[in-house]
């Protein structure tokens, strides 16, 4: 059997046990699998019994995962994950029309939107949806393909780099005209604009001051829950916002946003364009993804 080539115990008791740690409930669990908690405390104990440890603590009112259940069941899940999203590209049929980006606000209303206009004029029977969303989850594994930014497993998927941006502050012209002294330390004084995003890929204030440099106080300032309002605040003469140049381009050549000084910081890392392999895409999620990679 498959599961003796990969040296696996079987897979009852790992689908068992993964439903048992996503719930911390055998009962819980019982429900979704349609069996009896009996049954699933059966496969459980057959499975820690087959690989030697124990995975739960017993508990008067439910259970906890051991360490070594919770190293177990962090795999299983990326894995029952990834089966499942690939299992889903596999049952669309290969000309599925409807093609899904997933990106943050910011790539998606400043880079991605208005070069999706340009792709309808060539593409137009092609449509394009996206899913938009400043938390870690919106890289979902749904998506035939998603634009982040950051340190990207390369097993977890096939990446091509799109471009890497530089990060200057930005304000308003009249913002910038009332505070001409922008040195660090001066800019470190001033209202900082903070977009408070859930992926700590983003490079933020402080990693950019310390990445030139600056090891003094930094302004709170305000903390919003997005770039896209955050970019709006500094229109708007609220204070300075970290712009990523390449991303804030429209918003600098309308001169509605001004760098503010002259210092700069190439980004840690690159922007990427992320899918499955070819084989697991269809050929409208090629178009798109070849076509952004041709048109940066």
């Amino acid at each position: 059997m498959a599961r003796k080539h990969y040296n696996l115990p079987p897979l009852t008791t790992l689908a068992s046990f993964e439903a048992a740690a996503r719930h911390l409930s055998f009962k819980d669990a019982a429900g979704e699998l349609n069996v009896t908690p009996g049954a699933v405390s059966h496969q459980i104990k057959a499975l820690e019994k087959e690989i030697g440890v124990g995975l739960f603590v017993r508990r008067h009112r439910g259970v906890a995962l051991t360490d070594q259940g919770q190293a177990l069941f962090t795999v299983l899940q990326g894995s029952f994950g990834k089966i499942s999203a690939t299992l889903t590209r596999l049952r669309r049929s290969s000309d599925d029309a409807a093609v899904t980006i997933a990106a943050s606000t910011a790539v998606s209303s400043l880079w991605l939107t208005p070069r999706l206009t340009s792709f309808w004029k060539s593409h137009g029977s092609i449509p394009v949806n996206q899913q938009v969303s400043d938390r870690t989850e919106y890289n979902s594994p749904y998506a035939d393909l998603q634009i982040r930014y950051g340190d990207i497993d390369a097993d977890e998927a096939v990446k091509f780099p799109l471009f890497r941006d530089v990060l200057i502050p930005v304000c308003s012209p009249n913002f910038a005209a009332a505070h001409r002294e922008a040195g660090l330390e001066a800019l470190a004084r001033m209202p900082l604009i903070h977009p408070d995003a859930d992926n700590t890929s983003w490079t933020t204030w402080h990693a950019w001051f310390t990445a030139l440099g600056y090891r003094g106080e930094i302004a709170k300032g305000l903390q919003v829950n997005n770039y896209t309002i955050a970019l709006q605040a500094a229109r708007d003469d609220v204070g300075v916002v970290l712009g990523w140049q390449r991303l804030v381009k429209p918003y600098l050549e309308r001169q509605v946003l001004v760098p503010l000084g002259t210092n700069r910081l190439p980004a840690p890392a690159s922007f990427y364009i992320v899918s499955e392999p070819d084989e697991l895409i269809s050929a409208n999620a090629r178009t798109v993804r070849d076509w952004l990679l041709e048109n940066v």
